[in-house]
């Protein structure tokens, strides 16, 4: 039986023990987990460090920002299966560029398929592989996040920079946007698709009403049943509630 030394990058420990229980599930193949990493930060210095590794399991938003600036800073020399919950952008960019990903939550037998798949790819073509995870890290975090907004406003319409927006929220059925000045315009979005176009070192997902830029958030307090409520400016409709599930990824995410 084979020994694979793997190193997670995941910022979310319920995908971390699933990962981990898949793992433990694989037949002909042994994982030795070298760390758990949730930032940037962190996996730079873990790799600077050179720390031996076959292979690493790497989410693609983290704590502090898009785990593709990694590859920015320093030179990884080991292969990469990305994880992603939602980032269909990113997926559809990884099979123009033959990078192999995982959708959480991750299927076993997609698991198994990839490691496969890095197993043979690494022999054989490992400097052209890393090549294209650098080429695309390049590309990706310029392109990739929404910059502005185009709104329509008394008969006209206006570009809104997304560092002028304090907030999205949903009422009513409908998705309005709240500049930094109190302005307000409805968009013709979902929250959902919103929440992966704006860059997530930027913009939190606080619940199923509120999309929060980080600049308009004035205070963090504690709330009963573990969650936590927001003091946002300008002052919204209604409470911006974290639940409790999310309350420690915010912390993180806050304290970046």
């Amino acid at each position: 039986m084979s020994k694979i030394k793997a190193l997670i990058v995941e910022d979310e420990p319920a995908a971390v023990n699933r990962l981990q229980k898949e793992l433990k599930k694989l037949a002909d193949v042994e994982f030795e987990i070298i760390g758990i990493l949730d930032s940037v930060s962190q996996t730079i210095e873990f790799l600077t460090n050179d720390h031996p590794c076959d292979l690493i399991f790497m989410d693609i938003h983290l704590t502090d920002g898009s785990s593709l600036e990694i590859f920015k800073k320093i030179e990884v020399n080991c292969p990469i299966i990305f994880t992603t919950a939602y980032d269909k952008y990113a997926i559809e960019a990884f099979k123009l560029n033959s990078i192999d990903y995982l959708l959480k939550p991750i299927d076993p037998v997609e698991l198994s398929s990839a490691i496969d798949k890095f197993q043979e790819r690494w022999n054989t073509k490992a400097d052209d592989y890393l090549a294209q995870i650098a080429s695309f890290a390049r590309q990706y975090q310029s392109s990739n996040y929404r910059s502005s907004f185009l709104v329509s406003y008394r008969e006209k319409m206006m570009m809104i920079d997304v560092n002028e927006v304090a907030y999205v929220y949903v009422k009513e059925r409908g998705v309005f946007l709240r500049k930094k000045d109190e302005q307000v315009y409805a968009i013709d979005f979902f929250l959902d698709d919103l929440e992966k176009q704006l860059d997530p070192s930027k913009f939190y997902r606080a619940n199923r009403q509120f999309l929060v830029s980080r600049s308009s958030i004035l205070e963090i307090e504690t709330y009963f049943n573990g969650r936590l409520i927001l003091k946002v400016k300008p002052e919204p409709h209604s409470s911006v509630i974290i639940s409790k599930e999310k309350a420690t990824h915010f912390k993180r995410w806050a304290d970046y």
